[in-house]
């Protein structure tokens, strides 16, 4: 049995586990435990990547090569190490943020929490299209209770938009998707994928839009309208639908997709600047609706839209440097992203602050979360010395190297329409007067204590980013 065979059962008996448990209230001592436990099996499968990368285990075939299978690549082992960490430090926020903000009903959080990962490991540790399309329903499934957990009229009204477009996408597009490459190729496998031969480019991009919108996690326009109804839900699962589990889940599909399923099959397409020219749009078209927002949660949500559509960009081109950088933003915004939802969640829950409008001088009262925030906004405009910019200067090498002269234009843009929502956030929490009333009231350490971790983190990376762009330049499929 492999490591990640066994992980996948550790969580799966830890669920059981939690849900006797779920009347217990230590409920949440028993889940940080679970989730620090899944970070060092986490470690541990990265530690010992090159015994275990490549290894295949089937459980079912339904028919010929279809089948539910576990395997492990190098991409996988990104996405496996940032996931669990982070779901580890976002516990340890929960216990303290669901106390302070008096929800009754913890255990429907704690128990779908690892259910929602249970399913992202899942998704990760997929060997082909069928069994990532049944973890990506489960994940689907298990986010809904918790983006409804306070169980009003706007939560319950969100969580029907959610739970629509997710998975009426995913049988309307993904899965025709996955029969069609199925019948065009005889093949659904990321480990051994047939090439598309014979087949002719309208068809190619025909299933490419199916996989595109079929996967509306990405959160790609125009199916993204499900990611700002669900900041109704409480900023931890906020935390995990942006940076952990749920929107990245869908990125790392479409990632396994183009580069495993169609491959060079991109490369020689010649209407392949369409695409382009959507994630382009989905980057510009964010950004300014992010722009217009007083929310905070709301202007994160519509930045996370055009953030994870630079991957998909990279990704898409072709490029060594390009897919360098989509790697490398995949995990510096997910660090840089938590950290600004965490701090987000910090200033509703102890300073009652949850629009633009009302940070004045919070700086004077919230030093290490105004610095957090500060940190993670930094991040996601891509200014130096702050992992974001490594990520976007090897996106605009990339780009440069294929001539793709559009795409670095958007990526202009939307770096100064990123400091157009940021740099007034940064400004009013240091620069502003406004914390009359609230001089007496302090930031929550045990809030806090996470946040200031992953932010020190970040600011590490970018001293010691050397070996982290080794690793990622050593995956094959980039060499």
């Amino acid at each position: 049995m492999t490591l990640y065979l066994t992980h996948l059962i550790f969580l799966t008996l830890s669920l059981v586990i939690l849900y006797i448990l779920r009347h217990k209230s230590n409920i949440n001592r028993y889940h940080n435990f679970i989730s620090f436990f899944s970070f060092v099996i986490s470690l541990s499968i990265f530690l010992k990547r090159d015994f275990l990368v490549g290894t295949k285990v089937q459980l079912i075939e339904v028919f010929d090569k279809v089948s539910i299978t576990f395997y492990l690549d190098e991409i996988g082992i990104i996405f496996l190490l940032v996931s669990n960490f982070l779901w580890f430090l976002t516990s340890l926020y929960a216990s303290r943020y669901l106390v302070l903000n008096d929800y009754k009903n913890q255990n429907i959080f704690y128990i779908f929490f690892l259910f929602a990962m249970l399913a992202t490991n899942g998704i990760i540790y997929s060997e082909n299209l069928f069994t990532i399309f049944i973890f990506y329903e489960i994940l689907t499934l298990s986010t809904y209770p918790l983006v409804t957990l306070k169980k009003n009229e706007d939560t319950l009204k969100s969580g029907k938009k959610y739970l629509f477009i997710l998975l009426g996408t995913s049988v309307i597009f993904l899965l025709p998707a996955i029969i069609v490459t199925y019948s065009l190729t005889g093949s659904i496998s990321f480990s051994d994928p047939v090439p598309f031969s014979g087949v002719s480019e309208i068809i190619l991009i025909i299933t490419m839009l199916l996989f595109i919108f079929g996967t509306a996690k990405s959160a790609v326009m125009p199916f993204h309208k499900w990611l700002p109804s669900a900041m109704v839900a409480p900023t931890p699962v906020s935390a995990l639908l942006h940076a952990v589990a749920v929107v990245k889940s869908g990125v790392y599909i479409l990632t396994k997709i183009f580069l495993f399923i169609y491959g060079a099959s991109i490369s020689s397409m010649t209407s392949m600047q369409v695409f382009v020219v959507v994630i382009c749009f989905t980057i510009v078209a964010s950004s300014v609706i992010a722009f217009r927002q007083d929310s905070i949660k709301l202007r994160l949500a519509y930045s996370t839209i055009g953030q994870l559509s630079y991957i998909l960009l990279g990704v898409i081109i072709l490029a060594p440097l390009s897919i360098l950088a989509a790697l490398l933003h995949f995990i510096f915004h997910a660090f840089g992203k938590i950290v600004l939802f965490l701090s987000a969640g910090i200033f509703a829950t102890n300073f009652k602050v949850k629009n633009v409008s009302e940070m004045d001088g919070l700086a004077t009262i919230a030093p290490l979360t105004c610095f957090s925030m500060t940190v993670g906004a930094l991040i996601m405009i891509g200014l130096p010395p702050t992992i974001g910019f490594i990520s976007k200067w090897y996106l605009l090498l990339g780009l440069s190297s294929s001539e793709e002269y559009l795409a670095i234009s958007v990526i202009i843009i939307s770096t100064l329409l990123n400091a157009g929502y940021y740099l007034p956030m940064i400004y009013k929490v240091y620069f502003n007067d406004g914390t009359t009333g609230k001089s007496e009231i302090t930031e929550d350490i045990f809030l806090v204590t996470p946040v200031f971790l992953v932010t020190l983190i970040g600011i590490m990376m970018f001293f010691f980013s050397t070996p982290i762009v080794s690793f990622v330049q050593q995956i094959g499929y980039m060499q």
